[in-house]
């Protein structure tokens, strides 16, 4: 059911304080608008750090990640995967970088205020997503949120192997449990907040489930459970920030005109040769 987010906050603090309740958040559409992911690539993009062919792929893919067409795995992979070898506090500075240089400014007002007014209750609050470590941590401090669940990369001699531990589906559910579990806490007394369907195992096991900006498939369910459903607004983009990132996408298509355009000729050219034998 779609709430007004003043008339749940009243609600919510009505509840009175429980040091006992936890408030898990997902990143990614809930507390910012869009995806993490994106701007890291985006500084990827500009520092040179994954070749621009490479940045076509990745462009490609999170574009039907975004129609459904790819699962969120497969970005994962074909992003680490690019990032392998890379030294990790390298990785770790592109994060901050790509907060600090705008995707700072787009966590949601509501997502702030909501997080006060658990804190006020008394309430655990935890930062849970499938984005890395190097994505979240910067909105974790940020939001004076102390506790981060979310993918860890594997590194060996601080080089990321492009293998990782997903925080995502079934084991982001696992991640909740093992953290309620180490602090005698308990799932029904906890509240998740998040947009995805993805995530359905751990909203049906807290005890208050909360869908913010649901895509359609979890706004249905949301819908048929009686689930509480929220939207938050997006404040506008300061700092010109997408007037960068537009020039960075007309690049990113100006590059993958000329991969394809390449490959086409090189395909007539082939063919060309096989005929003429």
């Amino acid at each position: 059911m779609k709430l007004s987010f003043s008339n749940y906050v009243k609600n919510l603090e009505s509840l009175g304080v429980n040091p006992g309740a936890t408030a898990f958040f997902d990143l990614d559409r809930t507390l910012i608008a869009g995806y993490s992911v994106a701007a890291l690539g985006w500084e990827g993009f500009k520092r040179a750090t994954v070749p621009r062919w490479r940045m076509v792929l990745q462009l490609r893919v999170f574009f039907d990640y975004s129609l459904g067409l790819a699962h969120y795995l497969d970005l994962m992979r074909v992003t680490l995967n690019d990032l392998a070898g890379v030294r990790e506090p390298e990785f770790i500075r592109l994060g901050e970088q790509a907060f600090h240089n705008g995707l700072g400014g787009s966590i949601y007002d509501e997502g702030r205020r909501l997080i006060r007014a658990h804190k006020a209750l008394g309430h655990e609050v935890v930062l849970i997503t499938s984005a890395t470590r190097a994505q979240a941590a910067p909105f974790a401090r940020d939001l004076g949120i102390r506790h981060l669940c979310c993918t860890e990369l594997e590194s060996v001699d601080e080089r990321i192997t492009g293998n990782f531990d997903p925080c995502y589906g079934e084991s982001k559910r696992d991640a909740a449990e093992i953290f309620c579990a180490e602090r005698s806490l308990q799932l029904r007394e906890a509240w998740f907040y998040t947009d995805g369907i993805e995530d359905l195992p751990l909203l049906e096991w807290v005890g208050w489930p909360v869908v913010v900006n649901p895509k359609s498939r979890l706004a249905t369910v949301a819908e048929e459970r009686g689930w509480p459903h929220l939207e938050f607004v997006a404040a506008p983009e300061a700092g010109g920030e997408p007037d960068r990132r537009r020039e960075a996408l007309a690049v990113l298509r100006a590059t993958a005109q000329r991969l394809f355009a390449g490959l086409t000729e090189k395909g007539r050219a082939a063919l060309a040769r096989r005929r003429s034998r």
